[in-house]
């Protein structure tokens, strides 16, 4: 029989061998690893860094458009993840088993709901990554070619460097933001944009309520009156809208924004202006997108919409439509295309044909769009600030000719005091007259199409 002495030493030691044991463990249940880079592991690992908002990501705004355009943005990181910002989910790739999907392919962007960033702290991020074990679909795990980063429209900081790193599947006490920076791992150093972006793997819709609830909510003066016409899915992301002789109404949906179907951009700056690997070809050997141009028709006189059609989809930048002289008129940057209808059955009479092409593809909030006729008889349409152009006419200007050349800027206002001067957008309104016939085509000359006017607003 053991002694009460024996007992205790028995028990103490067991205790602070226990002890010890816990505190190696903690000590050693996250290590320092550098992003990018891969990491050996299976099943479960966790990733841990801290990084200071920039102060524009709290920008003022009356519609808060600084704080929604915060983006975390990750790309080749093999297997399922999940990313935790403060210690709540913001998104994830892949999925996780039972069901498993690997999440690697494409670009995965998250967007930081607004309000959860503190300004003037370290805001933690953690990202959970799962790779299979043994099945030979990943062979090293973690960021692999690049970092994550984070940015708005015109700063980004890359988690390039030390990350905090652990092995196993049960979740950290997540510390959220904090005021003194961590040892560890931290990141506050930013510069203007301008990393590669594409479309995210899955386009995911933000929050939004139904149509009849959108209607309700809208407020108007008393001497306007809004009424539904049409709501998604029939249309999404409309541009553009005109009326045809029979009263119908024309829609021009963007849905292929921001991001042209079949280019890779190769580099862009802090105005979202971005070059691509090549010249998009124009229809009908274009590179298929999500654009459409659609058709509305009140065919009882009710005031309602009740004959839909779908004029041309699968288009790629396109983003205006008018009927005239014959035929429909559409904006598919970078070419002003005219699909021939001279019956008016809706149905083009052959391929489009390419009047202008050379307009400008940097920033696709900017491009060419606007169609409308004048009471001249020309064709009409404007370009934005943070696009070029080089505009020529397929047929009529040699291969070598450098065009209609435009370039927009953004300039301080020459109105009002330093402190109170808005910045100016400079943009382009052009126009084009379409001939009836070659001859007339050739006569037009170089006035056929031209710039009208250099247009400043705030």
């Amino acid at each position: 029989m053991m002694s009460n002495a024996s007992i205790r030493f028995v028990i103490t030691f067991l205790l602070s061998t226990l002890c010890g044991v816990n505190s190696a463990a903690l000590a050693a249940e996250w290590e320092t690893v550098s992003v990018p880079g891969g990491q050996e592991f299976t099943a479960n690992a966790w990733y841990r860094t801290w990084f200071k908002p920039h102060p524009t990501f709290f920008t003022q705004h009356e519609r808060d458009l600084f704080g929604e355009s915060v983006i975390l943005n990750i790309r080749d990181l093999p297997g399922a993840h999940e990313v935790y910002l403060n210690g709540t989910k913001i998104g994830g790739g892949g999925s996780f088993p039972p069901e498993y999907v690997d999440g690697r392919a494409g670009n995965h962007r998250y967007k930081i709901p607004s309000g959860s960033l503190v300004p003037d702290q370290w805001n933690e991020l953690t990202v959970r990554v799962y790779t299979p074990d043994g099945d030979g679909s990943v062979e090293q795990g973690g960021f692999l070619s690049e970092a994550p980063f984070v940015m708005n429209y015109f700063w980004e900081c890359v988690f390039a460097g030390d990350w905090e790193f652990r092995r196993g599947e049960d979740p950290p006490e997540f510390a959220g933001a904090v005021q003194t920076k961590p040892t560890t791992s931290a990141f506050d150093s930013f510069h203007e944009s301008n990393r590669v972006l594409g479309e995210a793997a899955t386009l995911v819709h933000g929050e939004k309520m139904s149509p009849a609830d959108s209607l309700a909510a809208m407020k108007t003066p008393e001497d306007l009156t809004v009424e539904l016409m049409l709501s998604e899915p029939l249309v999404a992301q409309p541009t553009h809208f005109s009326f045809d002789s029979r009263g119908r109404l024309w829609v021009a949906q963007y849905r292929q924004y921001p991001y042209p179907a079949g280019l890779k951009m190769i580099s862009r700056d802090k105005y979202y202006r971005s070059h691509y690997d090549r010249v998009p070809p124009p229809p009908p050997h274009h590179d298929r997108g999500r654009d459409v141009i659609s058709i509305h028709e009140d065919t009882d006189g009710d005031g309602e919409y009740d004959k839909n059609s779908v004029f041309q989809d699968e288009l790629n930048m396109a983003n205006a439509a008018v009927r005239g002289r014959g035929g429909v008129w559409v904006m598919h940057t970078p070419y002003l295309l005219f699909y021939p209808d001279a019956n008016f059955d809706d149905v083009p009479d052959g391929p489009p044909v390419v009047h202008l092409q050379g307009f400008g593809l940097e920033d696709s909030h900017s491009v060419a769009n606007g169609l409308v006729w004048g009471m001249d008889g020309w064709l009409y349409g404007a370009q934005g600030s943070t696009t070029s152009c080089h505009v020529t006419r397929p047929g009529m200007d040699a291969p070598d000719d450098p065009g209609i050349y435009f370039q927009g800027d953004i300039t301080p206002s020459p109105i009002g005091s330093r402190s109170s001067r808005k910045a100016v957008a400079i943009t382009l309104v052009w126009r084009s007259i379409p001939a009836d016939d070659s001859s007339q085509a050739t006569t037009a000359a170089k006035h056929a199409v031209g710039i009208i006017s250099k247009a400043g607003c705030t």
